[in-house]
């Protein structure tokens, strides 16, 4: 009996393409994955008075930095005053809303006019404070609910470039 092994010096990984190859699998990866988020986070955001147009879900955007270098980032924020305070809520004994931050929002949620909104924005904001409110949790729910996804879109990654390699 005869156990013969060879070793095959060519392809893409002996060629010195691994380096791109594995960088653009892993760009496109995390492209797919932050548009994902993306679209996960503004689902799940609630619909504020000013709609998707000019509310809060207006400025939730994804992004992708340090192509073409070693690390790759991926990030879904927003750019909203007010983004944070919806996402993790507010505890009850804080401070209060800002004065004239909910005119808009007691006048379209409540369908009152302007001057019934101005008196009643002082018992609103003084409630938020004493009571607090839940936050929507859109970005942690987002992330939770979709790592599964997450994982398979890099998993996936993996598999292109070994496919790729070996071409």
């Amino acid at each position: 009996m005869e156990l013969k092994v060879s070793i095959s010096t060519k392809g893409k990984i002996f060629e010195g393409k691994a380096p791109e190859i594995a960088q653009k699998a892993l760009e496109d990866a995390m492209y797919e994955a932050v548009m994902f988020l993306e679209g996960e986070v503004k689902m799940r955001t609630p619909m504020g008075v000013f709609g998707t147009s000019g509310g809060l879900i207006s400025t939730i955007h994804g992004e992708v930095m340090g192509k073409g270098m070693s690390a790759i980032k991926g990030i879904v924020g927003h750019q909203s005053i007010y983004g944070d305070v919806i996402e993790k809520g507010r505890r009850a004994g804080k401070t209060w809303p800002p004065q004239g931050a909910l005119f808009r929002w007691i006048e379209v949620k409540m369908g009152v006019p302007e001057e019934t909104a101005k008196r009643l924005e002082f018992v609103i904001r003084r409630k938020i404070g004493k009571k607090g409110f839940p936050g929507a949790a859109m970005f942690e729910n987002a992330l939770k609910q979709g790592w599964s996804k997450l994982k398979k879109i890099f998993d996936d990654a993996g598999f292109n470039i070994t496919r790729k390699l070996n071409e």
